[in-house]
């Protein structure tokens, strides 16, 4: 039984009518009869009740049409999905992050890509580290990485999403609460809370080396291996927390945020995907949700 046959015989059994059934397929009468002749002698059954007058459906016949019009939607779903997945508009679509990432350009991006593209499965991964990342995509368990380096792999590319400034959480009762901007140097005495170095090296050496830039060597007197963690100890009162800007959208009572001078301190937000990542259709799906960062 083909699909062409099925097609042509729902088509009949709507019009119980040969010619208008034909012209409606697109093909000659007799090869509708042929059709019809070639499905009744595969299953062994009368499906039409031919008159010089009047086409009707046997049992048989209605019931091979229920049938007919469940594979047959089946099927169009099936080439539908086909030609989604080709789109890039069907698919699922893992992205590893960089906390800054989740905070920051990837909800907006996401939102857009699931606008245009509903039907795609994102499954989203935080990561602390970029050379985590980087093996990720390398080995296929990641589509899309946002991160603050890469290491140089040919098989990787990369664009930069943003260049941003950074702020620094303080408790609520800190004497530079309220503060429009700080310079990083007016932190000198103060005592700081970060990453574990192991948990994001290049952060951590980022915001040391801008602090040594600046004349001193942060004084880290706790350690949080997430920002809840951080914030937590700096609503405490155990030190600042110098962060990238795309973390200002978490905030936590008994802290406040106040930005430093860009030309302090920045740091730069790269995408990373693979070269051959055109296999996955949805990879270029999100590229195209991309807006123009600065």
């Amino acid at each position: 039984m083909e699909f062409r046959q099925l097609r042509s015989f729902v088509v009949l059994a709507e019009e119980l009518h040969f010619g208008r059934a034909a012209a409606r397929l697109g093909i000659a009468q007799p090869s509708l009869s042929q059709q019809l002749q070639q499905l009744e002698t595969e299953l062994a059954t009368t499906l039409v009740h031919r008159t010089s007058r009047h086409v009707t459906l046997t049992e048989a016949g209605e019931l091979l049409l229920r049938g007919a019009h469940r594979t047959l939607a089946e099927a169009e779903r099936a080439v539908d999905a086909v030609h989604d997945l080709k789109a890039g508009r069907l698919g699922r679509l893992v992205i590893g992050s960089l906390g800054a990432g989740l905070n920051g350009p990837l909800p907006g991006v996401i939102r857009r890509l699931r606008q245009a593209n509903d039907k795609v499965t994102v499954e989203l991964r935080q990561f602390s580290d970029s050379a985590s990342q980087e093996r990720g995509l390398l080995d296929g368990t990641l589509d899309i990485a946002v991160l603050r380096q890469v290491a140089g792999d040919r098989a990787i590319v990369t664009r930069q999403l943003l260049t941003e400034p950074f702020l620094v959480y303080l408790p609520s009762d800190h004497r530079f609460a309220g503060r429009a901007e700080l310079r990083l140097a007016e932190l000198a005495e103060e005592t700081f809370v970060s990453w574990p170095r192991h948990l994001g090296p290049s952060f951590h050496d980022l915001v040391t080396d801008a602090c040594h830039q600046h004349g001193f060597t942060p004084a880290i007197e706790g350690l949080g291996d997430s920002l809840v963690a951080q914030l937590a100890l700096v609503a405490a009162g155990v030190g600042v927390c110098v962060q990238a800007l795309s973390n200002a959208t978490l905030r936590r009572e008994g802290t406040t945020v106040v930005p430093l001078r860009p030309s302090d301190i920045t740091a730069q937000l790269h995408l990373a995907y693979r070269h051959w990542h055109h296999d996955t259709p949805v990879v270029d799906a999100f590229l195209a949700c991309l807006p123009r960062f600065s």
